[in-house]
């Protein structure tokens, strides 16, 4: 089980009991699905961190943002700050044309405006418990799930239901959008590609239990699936058909990027073949397991975990570039050369990808009950978006 559902557990417990204490959540409201035209709120960009992890392949970069860079990035000042409902945040935001969702730790979904933090909805309570992955956005919609919870698409407009799924009702890692099609890992194992649209099932593939963080990944045509019974299934993306399974486990997701599939398999780094799933190097470099996805940007690997820094390796052949002091149990991401980092201790960093610098520093929560820091930290155009304790906080350049 990943440790991040331990920490939970004792969380999980009191916020059942308060929702039973208050009542189920009101009926679902059927309003229609948003049109992709006509709304910019609907429209995706290639800047916009539209995933937890950035994209369909998780790679954790983003190579739109073009505003912060190694020169200006050390003048990062706090821009706003929000405060979405409940205590501690553990879903990490998305961004998109303008807007950032958030599951808060009420169990409701939060839409901000990006560029001064006003509230432009609040969700009714989707569930008895609280957010724990990412939401994902495709075609008008943001889709999550609380822990425990199934998994729901919003209206990104207005936060209005437009459906909840009847077969996925156990998610425990957030979905992978592309196209029209979303993919989602079941806590049983199984995997389903839905229509973004109307939630109706595509195919789906059976699998051994369970998924806890392994969110599905989709690259050229294949949708990869770690599961915590030490299986790796690589599927055809369009109808489900296996290609190739091996043993393996990672605690969190992986990250498929230039035909490799690269993940954190304690001690090690691994990455494989994406077609066939062979070896191509092992890196063994981690102190301790990782929850988060490695980030992989212009042939460079970055990876960090709580009981080892933040580690550059290369992209081809796993040998170290670098090293820098940031341990987190949460991965890294990279935008326009800067490595941005978590540390238990409730530290955020910036590094210069190139060579390690640090460039940037500041701290947003300390002296916590456990991890200070459980989410990654979001680039998207010249903003720097961190869900750190109960607050998400929006930074840019200040002169």
């Amino acid at each position: 089980m990943s440790s991040k559902y331990l920490q939970l557990a004792c969380l999980l417990s009191l916020s059942v009991f308060v929702a039973n204490a208050l009542g189920r959540s009101p009926a679902e409201d059927n309003s229609t699905i948003p049109r992709t035209s006509g709304d910019s709120v609907n429209k995706l960009s290639r800047a916009d961190w539209a995933q937890g992890e950035f994209d369909a392949g998780h790679s954790v970069f983003n190579p739109a943002e073009h505003t912060l860079n190694p020169s200006n990035v050390g003048s990062l000042g706090l821009a706003w700050t929000a405060s979405p409902g409940g205590f501690t945040l553990y879903a990490t935001p998305i961004v998109v044309n303008g807007r950032v969702f958030l599951g808060g730790g009420d169990g409701r979904m939060y839409a901000f405006d990006a560029a001064t933090g006003s509230s432009l909805w609040t969700s009714k309570k989707l569930g008895q418990t609280f957010f724990v992955d990412s939401a994902t956005f495709a075609d008008g919609l943001v889709f999550a799930s609380n822990i425990y919870g199934p998994l729901t698409a919003l209206n990104a407009t207005n936060g209005k239901v437009i459906w909840t799924s009847s077969v996925v009702t156990d998610l425990r890692a957030p979905p992978t959008a592309l196209g029209h099609i979303l993919y989602a890992a079941a806590f049983d194992g199984t995997l389903y590609a839905l229509d973004t649209r109307s939630g109706s099932v595509l195919w789906s593939a059976p699998g051994g239990c369970c998924v806890f963080d392994q969110a599905p990944v989709v690259s050229d045509g294949r949708v990869f699936q770690m599961r915590t019974d030490d299986t790796l299934t690589a599927y055809d993306a369009s109808n489900g058909t296996q290609l190739w399974t091996t043993t393996d486990f990672t605690v969190g997701t992986m990250a498929a990027v230039d035909g490799k599939l690269i993940y954190g398999s304690f001690p090690n780094v691994v990455s494989r073949d994406q077609a066939t799933g062979s070896v191509l190097w092992t890196a063994p470099v981690f102190g301790s397991a990782s929850s988060g996805s490695p980030a992989v940007a212009n042939g460079l690997v970055f990876v960090e975990t709580r009981l080892s820094d933040l580690t550059a390796l290369d992209e081809n052949t796993g040998k170290i570039v670098w090293t820098a002091p940031a341990s987190s149990e949460w991965g890294p991401s990279v935008a326009n050369g800067v490595v941005y980092a978590s540390n238990f201790s409730g530290e955020w960093d910036a590094y210069n990808a190139t060579d390690g610098a640090q460039l940037w520093s500041v701290i947003s929560n300390s002296g916590c009950f456990g991890p200070c820091t459980n989410t990654i930290p979001v680039v998207s155009r010249g903003m720097l978006y961190l869900a750190t304790g109960s607050e998400l906080q929006a930074y840019r350049v200040t002169p």
